[in-house]
């Protein structure tokens, strides 16, 4: 008798835990959205913009382009920020390349450093377009780059 109320017991535990995060699966599947695809590009305009300045090639071969941000908010990039952050920063630059195209994203975490830096990239001589695209899963166009 003791095994069947352990398992009736786990069991009723499933469903109320599975209950809690129905109720709150927005907010939670934003989170792990914004976390997985890079913060939206609401985020991006009201923290200040970003804006991709040029691309190198290093002596490896390999491409740096430079990327301006600081998710900080306080400082403009493109635009005059509309929130200040002071407890997060910039965890990781995305990228991925798309024939002449260049998407990068935005992931934030705690405790790391407010500005986004560069983007290193294997890529062959021309000219790319390069786009935003956050959790929001929309292209925002930054601008071209040429690469040597």
């Amino acid at each position: 008798m003791p095994l069947l109320n352990r398992v009736t017991s786990v069991l009723v535990l499933q469903v109320v835990l599975g209950v809690c995060v129905l109720s709150s699966s927005t907010a939670a599947e934003a989170g792990i959205r914004e976390w997985w695809f890079g913060q939206p590009w609401s985020f991006v305009q009201a923290v200040g913009g970003i804006r991709v300045s040029g691309a190198t090639r290093t002596a490896d071969g390999n491409v740096e382009l430079a990327v301006d941000c600081d998710v900080s908010g306080l400082r403009s990039i493109t635009r005059e920020p509309e929130l200040v952050n002071s407890a997060i920063g910039v965890s990781k630059m995305l990228a991925a390349v798309d024939g002449r195209r260049i998407t990068i994203s935005i992931r934030t975490g705690l405790r790391e450093a407010s500005t986004c830096g560069r983007v290193l990239l294997r890529l062959e001589p021309g000219e790319y377009s390069v786009v935003y695209l956050g959790a929001d899963r929309e292209h925002h166009e930054l601008g071209k780059v040429t690469v040597p």
